[in-house]
Order: C-alpha cells, then structure tokens, then sequence
C-alpha cells in the first residue's frame, strides 16, 4: 500500500480546505504510483514545527512506495516526477516555502508491501 505521511504546521482555513488537500494527494498519488484510489493512505498530522529559528509554515512529506514497473532502470525519473508533482501540490494547497518543504522517499519491495486484492 503506498503510504504518504505528512505533517505541517499551516492551520488550513476549513475543514473543506484540509479535505480537498487529502483527496487531491490521493488522487495525485495514486495517478503517479499506477495503484487504484482505494489502495492510497494519506496521513496528515497538524502539530508544531520549527524550522531555521521560525515557526512559519513548514511542510514534510514521507512517500512509501514500489516502484511502477514502466520505471524500471528509470528510478531518478520517477522520484523527479513524484517530488515536482508533490511539490506543486503542497504549495497550492498551503503556499509553503519550497525550501520550508522537506519531503524523503522509501521504495518498498513487492514482498515486504500491504497487497491490495480488490
């Protein structure tokens, strides 16, 4: 199961906002990974974070993932891609600072990964 956990400071304005954050990362994600919607998890924790003697809007993002296999031999492009299009999507929803966003990225094995069965 590809997992994406992420945890920010930015207080968004409304439920609604927050919500639609979580439905377009999923959505996103699910398009880049090759994985359909109801095998994405999505975690988003609110809590205090410091950063560079600030506490302005820091973001940061854990991407689990296997890699789709039309990517094979391609890993650095499929990381450039998943970091630009995550990247892009953090700063609309919550106009970070790029470099106040830290994202870190875990390829997983087939073997050791949640299978989906539906």
């Amino acid at each position: 199961m590809p997992i994406a956990q992420m945890k920010t400071n930015y207080k968004f304005s409304a439920p609604a906002e927050k919500t639609a954050f979580l439905d377009e990362a999923a959505k996103e994600l699910a398009d880049i990974l090759r994985k359909p919607l109801p095998a994405i998890m999505i975690m988003l924790d609110d809590c205090a974070m410091y950063m560079n003697s600030s506490e302005d809007t820091v973001f940061f993002a854990e991407f689990r993932y296997i890699l789709p296999p039309e990517y094979a031999g391609k890993k650095s492009a499929f990381l450039k891609e998943l970091a630009d299009r995550m990247l892009a999507l953090i700063q609309k929803h919550t106009h970070v600072d790029p470099y106040r966003i830290y994202m870190q990225f875990t390829e997983m094995t087939r073997e050791g990964a949640w299978k989906y069965t539906k």
